[in-house]
C-alpha cells in the first residue's frame, strides 16, 4: 500500500523532473497607467492607421491586457522587442470558446508620437451602467500596472499531463504495489497529499497553468498549445475584501500558443480558456 511517506518521495521526483522557468506578474491598481506601458485593462496602444480588433459581429474587443515586451527580464519566451496585447470581449463570457470574440496582437514597432486622446477618438471605452457590456475587472476600465520577476513553476495537478506523469512515477517507484489508477487505487488521504502539493502559481507568463476545472487540451497532443503566454489569476483587494479582478466565481484565465507558432510570433492561433468553481 502507498503510505503518506511513499507519496512524499514521489512528489519529490516530480518536483524536480517537471519544473519550467516563468516570469510572475505583480499587479497594482493604478490610473496611471500609459498607453506603452505593461498593464492589465486600461487604454490600449493602437497606431494611427491601425484599427480595434472586432468579433464577428463587427462589436470592438476590450484590452485584458499588455506587456512591453521590453520591460520584461530576460527570457526564451517573448519577442524582446514591442507590445503582445490581449483582447476579449465584453460580453459575460468574455469570448469563451468563441475564436472570433478573442485574439493576441503582437506590434513590433511603437509610434511614440501617437498619444491617449488620439485612440480614445477610436477605442470604446466600456460603458459602466450598460449591464450588456462586461469586464473582469471591478471598475470596468480599471487598470492595473504590472511588474516582474523570473521565478520556477512546477507542474500543477490541474495540468492536463500530469495524472500520468504522476502515475508513470509511481508505478516506476513502487512496482509491485499495482496501482493503475490514481483515484481509484490510492488511500483517500494520500490521493489528496499527492494533488495539493501542486496548486501553481497566480498572475503568470510561461509557467504551468492553474485551472480550477479541467485542462482544455489534448493530453494525447503534447505540441498542442504547450506554451503559456498569460495567465491572470482572480484578484482582491489588499486592504479590503472587495475583488479587484474576478474571473466567474473566483476563477483563473490563461492563453496558450505552440511553441513552434511562437517562434515565428504567429499569434492567429491561440486558445483563451477561463474557467471557475
Amino acid at each position: 500500500m502507498i503510505s503518506r511517506d511513499n507519496i512524499n518521495e514521489v512528489i519529490e521526483i516530480i518536483r524536480n523532473n517537471n519544473t519550467r522557468e516563468y516570469i510572475r506578474i505583480f499587479a497594482e491598481a493604478s490610473d496611471k497607467t500609459g498607453i506603452f506601458s505593461s498593464k492589465f485593462g486600461g487604454v490600449p496602444y493602437v497606431a494611427n492607421d491601425d484599427t480595434i480588433p472586432v468579433d464577428s459581429a463587427n462589436n470592438q474587443l476590450a484590452l485584458l491586457a499588455q506587456i512591453n515586451c521590453s520591460g520584461l527580464p530576460e527570457n526564451n519566451l517573448y519577442p524582446k522587442v514591442g507590445l503582445l496585447q490581449f483582447w476579449i470581449s465584453r460580453d459575460s463570457n468574455f469570448g469563451l470558446d468563441n475564436r472570433d470574440s478573442y485574439c493576441v496582437k503582437y506590434i513590433a514597432n511603437i509610434d511614440e508620437s501617437v498619444s491617449e486622446i488620439d485612440i480614445l477618438k477610436k477605442y470604446d471605452i466600456l460603458d459602466e451602467n450598460n449591464n450588456d457590456e462586461h469586464s473582469p475587472f471591478k471598475g470596468k476600465n480599471a487598470s492595473f500596472s504590472l511588474t516582474f520577476e523570473k521565478g520556477v513553476s512546477t507542474i500543477t495537478s490541474t495540468d492536463c499531463h500530469f495524472e500520468d506523469i504522476a502515475l508513470k512515477t509511481i508505478q516506476d517507484l513502487f512496482p509491485n504495489e499495482q496501482i493503475n489508477d490514481l483515484y481509484d487505487d490510492l488511500e483517500n488521504d494520500v490521493y489528496s497529499t499527492l494533488f495539493k502539493a501542486f496548486e501553481g502559481v497566480q498572475h503568470a507568463i510561461g509557467a504551468y497553468p492553474t485551472f480550477t476545472q479541467w485542462d482544455p487540451r489534448n493530453p494525447d497532443d503534447t505540441c498542442a498549445y504547450n506554451v503559456m503566454l498569460l495567465q491572470i489569476e482572480s484578484m482582491w483587494s489588499t486592504d479590503s475584501n472587495e475583488y479587484e479582478i474576478m474571473w466567474g466565481d473566483s476563477g483563473v484565465a490563461n492563453f496558450f500558443i505552440d511553441s513552434e507558432k511562437l517562434k515565428i510570433l504567429d499569434f492567429n492561433d491561440v486558445l483563451f480558456n477561463w474557467d471557475s468553481f
